[in-house]
């Protein structure tokens, strides 16, 4: 029987109130003992909401399932691409007020923000930021970036920024780091359709497909390194809870995301199965 966070975070609960009866005044090595025990509590909570993230259907839904199999008019490409950049362009600014909002103390968070927006912006070298190989892209598809500017955001599109707005400037810290979490943990499927899905057509190559190639590998750093920072920042059940309320919200509205994006691009495609 798969056990959810809430039955993990009970388990924890119960395990350090025990952990506390145990180690009383007259123990003999009681931080060594009671230190070791939280982190493995805090483990396998860690490694719980990993599943369970893992285990959501935006992982594998309707949108990126035809995407990869089949073939799009120029218009519907046109259409995912506008939405997708302009989240994406977007994105980018919510992260920098994320890590504007974060406590001075929290360094270990800091930190790994940092290692993740200097990522995003392309290592500090502005041709390679995310945002402008995406653009690449999308003067492939005949988007220039004239065109981009003018893209009228979907309503699911502009409801999912509104949540990153509120989850990651708005929220407690620890609500926020698990949306970032959850950002950086779910991306990491969503490559493994994207690339494989845009190698179909004869017409793109591997200069203008480098945003998508890149991110077959660069999202699983990004997952690493903010699950390093839940586990430098959370430290008790009750911080575990906190990021896993946020990272599940943040899973369920970029799966409403795709939704919206699949209805737009789908209902009056004309796709073609590959």
């Amino acid at each position: 029987m798969q056990r959810g966070p809430a039955a993990a975070l009970a388990e924890a609960g119960s395990l350090a109130a025990s952990a506390e009866v145990s180690l009383g005044p007259t123990a003999a090595k009681p931080w060594g003992s009671a230190r070791s025990h939280r982190m493995a509590v805090q483990d396998r909570i860690l490694d719980q909401l990993e599943r369970d993230l893992a285990r959501h259907p935006v992982n594998s839904n309707v949108f990126f399932e035809r995407f990869r199999e089949e073939f799009l008019p120029s218009d519907a490409l046109q259409t995912f691409l506008r939405q997708y950049q302009y989240f994406c362009k977007h994105f980018v600014k919510l992260l920098e007020g994320l890590l504007y909002r974060t406590p001075v103390d929290l360094l270990d968070m800091r930190i790994e923000l940092v290692k993740t927006l200097h990522s995003e912006l392309g290592g500090g070298q502005a041709q390679q930021a995310h945002i402008a190989l995406l653009n690449r892209f999308a003067q492939a598809i005949g988007l220039d970036e004239a065109a981009l500017a003018r893209t009228v955001p979907l309503p699911s599109t502009s409801a999912y920024l509104a949540v990153l707005h509120w989850l990651f400037i708005e929220a407690d810290y620890l609500t926020a780091l698990g949306a970032e979490f959850a950002v950086e943990k779910t991306a990491v499927a969503e490559f493994r359709y994207l690339y494989p899905g845009l190698l179909k057509y004869e017409q793109f190559h591997d200069d203008s497909l480098e945003f998508f190639k890149l991110h077959l590998n660069e999202e699983t750093c990004h997952a690493d390194w903010l699950k390093q920072a839940v586990r430098r920042t959370a430290l008790t059940p009750a911080d575990l809870e906190t990021v896993a309320a946020g990272a599940q919200h943040t899973a369920d509205a970029w799966h409403a995301f795709w939704l919206g994006l699949h209805e737009a691009v789908f209902a009056r495609s004309g796709a073609v199965t590959a």
